[in-house]
């Protein structure tokens, strides 16, 4: 009988890792929830477990090498040896400017978010290479490719997307693919937080889309589980956006003989 599936999940225990997480379980892997946050990865796990999934919580803070090198031990010591890795661990940013912006802050959004991705890739992706399977996925966002006022998160998201395809080509030979999702707006906790803050404009989010929606995190999800899936094995090294068609839309949207207005859309509220 072949062996059920280990997947692991940075952030697991909300938004987008959440998310990945159920949909890996529903399609029968047995799920590792890798988060700092103990309670959330817990009701992560019960909920898994309630709906007759396989899944487990190991903490982690992919900041700390030493944090990242424990899990991977602890996950293939006492779960089993990991074919995928979900890297969906991370932090949002807030408008800043370079001149204000704290350094602290910086230093803590590119230590999470890339420098994070880094270190669960190279504690994971060897082992998978030993025993030639592995998928790993990668979050990105659409501020890797678009201006945004977001000085750390969008370079650092810019990385996150280089760093993968170096790492599709490295481990290529040893049958591991390295993908990334590129989400739009997501609407997930931590953006709802700044949506209620007064840190986003929902509308404004909306309505720089195609399909003139956010995105959910089971959106993600989906993406992530195709990746992830025999489906694609023959993809790596790829960015799969899944953003409701934010990037052929937002250059669409601001031309100048449209003033900011889709011609076929009830709303006219211009999109600023």
């Amino acid at each position: 009988m072949e062996s059920q599936r280990v997947s692991v999940v940075t952030g697991g225990g909300s938004g987008i890792g959440r998310a990945a997480a159920t949909r890996l379980a529903a399609a029968g892997d047995r799920v590792v929830i890798a988060d700092r946050d103990a309670a959330a990865g817990q009701r992560v796990v019960a909920t898994i477990r309630g709906s007759g999934g396989a899944a487990d919580f190991l903490p982690v803070d992919v900041a700390s090498e030493a944090s990242v090198e424990a899990l991977a031990d602890a996950v293939e010591r006492d779960v089993g040896p990991v074919a995928v890795l979900v890297n969906s661990a991370g932090v949002l940013q807030n408008v800043a400017e370079l001149a204000t912006y704290s350094m602290d802050e910086h230093d803590k959004v590119w230590s999470i978010n890339y420098r994070g991705t880094y270190l669960c890739c190279r504690a994971f992706a060897p082992r998978m290479a030993r025993r030639r399977v592995g998928s790993v996925v990668n979050i990105s966002s659409t501020s890797a490719v678009d201006a945004m006022p977001l000085i750390a998160y969008g370079p650092g998201k810019a990385a996150v997307q280089q760093l993968t395809a170096i790492l599709a080509v490295e481990f290529g030979p040893d049958n591991v693919r390295f993908n990334s999702v590129m989400p739009g707006y997501v609407l997930t906790e931590q953006m709802q937080a700044r949506i209620d803050a007064g840190k986003r404009d929902p509308h404004s989010m909306q309505g720089h889309s195609a399909l003139g929606r956010m995105v959910t995190p089971e959106d993600v999800a989906e993406g992530i589980h195709f990746l992830c899936s025999s489906a694609a094995s023959c993809i790596t090294g790829i960015v799969l956006p899944i953003d409701a068609g934010y990037l052929p839309a937002v250059t669409y949207l601001h031309h100048p003989g449209l003033g900011g207005v889709h011609p076929r859309r009830t709303d006219k509220r211009p999109v600023t």
